[in-house]
């Protein structure tokens, strides 16, 4: 059976078997000393043409069939960069190919510096829902060794222009283990995003990436490679704060109120199907792992020269390269990913039904080994992570991949 083609019911967790959409949208005004994805500065003159672009690979990859979809996700990049009536076309797109659901998430990033009330009312007329601001710090020599180029007092306006035009659903992404970043300043950055009363919150890890500003910095000798223990300190502050803000931790890198929790990321950590649309986006769906080119130009020639369905679901004329999924390959993601849910985890008996194999039988040793060393803990029939497992969870995301 194709990965997570069923829907699972019990009293906590619903697993859809609709796909999700990720919609990469390249472009940036600037590029962030520490990021290494695939977007671009210098090309901005294309954001007519990549649109129909994009709207051509939904249309290309949808063929003839109009399957249920339930999230939504313009990622970057910066979507904010891209018109309104561009996001209103490519999602005027979306639900003549695809049975959107009326109740789908759609949620779109922005920059701060990048929005006013008017767009925002626009975009949210247009069918976006929910918005994810990055807003990294709320410490302004922070913003300044990332690279950011707006303030905190930008996140704190983009936010209530959100409210002005109509949003009641957003995540602020913030980044811990900077260079130079203490627990205080930290904790000031939680607090900041804490009394803007949002409802989501991605708290990530700095990693210094290879060919980055920031990386050459470390190289040079300019700044110190952050402090481990001190990373694991903040993240423990966050989840003690976060706690008492009653957010809930749900996924590793993720808090939010209850009932908040981003269905398009579930689909992720529940390894479920979801296309990956646009210049450099990865995919998942029909048993294939996939990645689209990632140059713009070309990924709009190859789009607008062939129109043609493609011959295997979901691999567009855009693809770069794909790999088909082994039942060993989609148990092992099966594992890797859910047991970064904290709470959900993974299902034993979910486990058995998709696979025809029991955990016991494909992982028993692994599995004893890690409960033996306190990393994984059964409870009422789901594998879960426990506390001294978070901060290993790379070490144990190996044992099963």
């Amino acid at each position: 059976m194709t990965n997570n083609q069923f829907t699972i019911h019990n009293s906590q967790f619903t697993i859809p078997s609709s796909l999700s959409l990720y919609l990469h949208i390249p472009f940036c005004a600037y590029r962030c000393s520490y990021c290494d994805f695939n977007t671009y500065t210098s090309v901005g003159e294309l954001k007519g043409a990549y649109a129909e672009a994009l709207c051509a690979e939904i249309r290309q990859v949808a063929g003839h069939t109009k399957r249920p979809a339930h999230t939504i996700f313009f990622g970057g990049g910066t979507p904010s960069l891209m018109t309104a009536e561009h996001i209103a076309t490519i999602l005027d797109t979306v639900r003549s190919h695809f049975a959107l659901a009326d109740t789908a998430e759609i949620t779109m990033e922005a920059n701060p510096e990048t929005v006013d009330v008017a767009y925002l009312a626009a975009v949210r007329s247009a069918g976006v829902n929910r918005l994810s601001f990055g807003a990294q710090s709320a410490v302004e020599s922070e913003l300044a060794l990332l690279g950011r180029q707006h303030s905190f007092a930008s996140v704190v306006r983009a936010v209530q222009m959100a409210r002005e035009a109509g949003f009641d659903n957003f995540n602020i992404d913030l980044i811990y283990g900077v260079p130079g970043q203490t627990l205080a300043s930290w904790q000031e950055s939680l607090t900041a995003a804490l009394a803007l009363h949002t409802h989501h919150l991605s708290l990530y890890c700095l990693t210094i990436e290879p060919g980055t500003p920031l990386q050459r910095s470390v190289t040079q000798g300019h700044i110190a490679l952050p402090d481990p223990d001190l990373a694991a300190d903040q993240y423990e502050l966050a989840r003690d704060m976060l706690a008492e803000a009653g957010m809930e931790h749900y996924e590793i890198s993720n808090w939010a109120l209850p009932g908040r929790a981003s269905e398009h990321n579930l689909t992720y950590w529940r390894n479920g199907q979801y296309l990956g649309l646009g210049a450099g986006a990865h995919g998942h769906a029909n048993g294939y792992r996939y990645h689209v080119v990632r140059q713009p130009r070309v990924y709009i020639r190859r789009l607008m020269e062939n129109s043609a369905v493609p011959e295997h679901y979901p691999l567009s004329t855009a693809v770069a390269g794909q790999t088909e999924l082994t039942p060993t390959d989609q148990m092992g993601e099966t594992m890797m990913t859910g047991l970064r849910l904290l709470q959900e985890g993974v299902s034993t008996a979910d486990f058995a039904r998709q696979f025809g194999r029991s955990l016991e039988e494909v992982y028993g040793r692994d599995i004893a080994e890690l409960t033996e060393w306190g990393l994984l803990a059964e409870e009422d029939g789901r594998l879960r992570l426990t506390s001294r497992g978070i901060f290993v969870s790379n070490q144990v995301f190996q044992r099963f991949v």
